[in-house]
């Protein structure tokens, strides 16, 4: 957790995607601990409104806003933007800074996985994940794009370990998380004459009740080798899963000014796992 005022976050203006759960959910307390205003979007109405109340605990005069909707959507993309501008001072997409200076932060954190492999992956599992995974991605942050310039703002991109360390079953996520990781140094490329960075974060596996929802979600048994398991060593050298706040912590300090000649970087929160060369003991 930072400490406030350090990162000299007060007042600017965020928007979250994923933010009803797990690192969206982290990341949301943190930035409202920092006194940043939020835009809040996700698909589970009831927990988007439970995050929404906790930040406005944490936080001190905030405000914060939610934007329910699927953001495969290319409507519910654009309606984040006009519904931040509009919640923040502004009316006209286009034309209007927003009183809090606009779009300060745009953190793409929503995501999803099918576990599919080579042979079994179906079309529609490729887009449903490639929808997700990059496309919103791409088309939210382009509607962003005029009010990220106007504020001289940064984008953080919510990669995996999987970009650079791709595991079986899980072949289109892993392909999508590695375009991901491409489109953001590309971008940071493109946004930097405009004094815009962009960077992501690269979780390893995170400790998070969503591995236990879904139409494939484990069982407690599972779950437990799952967690023992990711929790060797040799896989990450640290010796245990990432804490949702860890990620947050890294997303909050990518957005700072304490990060202000950082861009194009990848910033793997995975305790080695990504420089990791599991050797059998001799």
């Amino acid at each position: 957790m930072a400490c406030k005022n350090f990162l000299n976050l007060q007042e600017k203006c965020v928007i979250i995607t994923g933010a009803s759960a797990g690192i969206g959910e982290a990341t949301a307390l943190e930035f409202a601990r920092q006194n940043c205003n939020l835009m809040l979007c996700g698909r589970d109405k009831k927990n988007l409104e439970n995050v929404s109340a906790n930040c406005l605990k944490e936080g001190d005069n905030i405000t914060v806003q939610t934007t329910i909707g699927d953001i495969t959507e290319s409507a519910v993309q654009k309606k984040i933007v006009e519904n931040t501008i509009a919640a923040f001072g502004g009316i006209d997409i286009l034309n209007t800074i927003a009183a809090f200076g606009g779009i300060d932060i745009l953190v793409n954190n929503a995501g999803m996985n099918i576990l599919r492999d080579a042979f079994t992956a179906k079309p529609e599992d490729y887009h449903q994940i490639m929808s997700t995974n990059l496309e919103s991605v791409f088309f939210l942050t382009q509607q962003a794009l005029p009010h990220l310039i106007k504020s001289k703002g940064t984008i953080i991109n919510v990669s995996s370990i999987a970009s650079e360390r791709p595991f079986p079953k899980a072949i289109v996520y892993c392909m999508s998380k590695a375009a991901l990781d491409s489109y953001t140094k590309s971008l940071a490329l493109e946004l930097a004459p405009y004094g815009v960075r962009v960077n992501s974060v690269n979780p390893g596996s995170v400790v998070s009740q969503l591995y236990k929802r879904g139409k494939e979600a484990f069982s407690e048994e599972k779950y437990s080798k799952f967690k023992k398991y990711q929790s060797s060593p040799a896989l990450h050298p640290l010796g245990r899963m990432v804490l949702a706040s860890e990620v947050a912590d890294g997303i909050v300090f990518l957005a700072s000014e304490r990060a202000s000649f950082l861009t194009g970087q990848m910033i793997f929160v995975d305790g080695g796992r990504h420089v990791a060369s599991p050797q059998p003991k001799l």
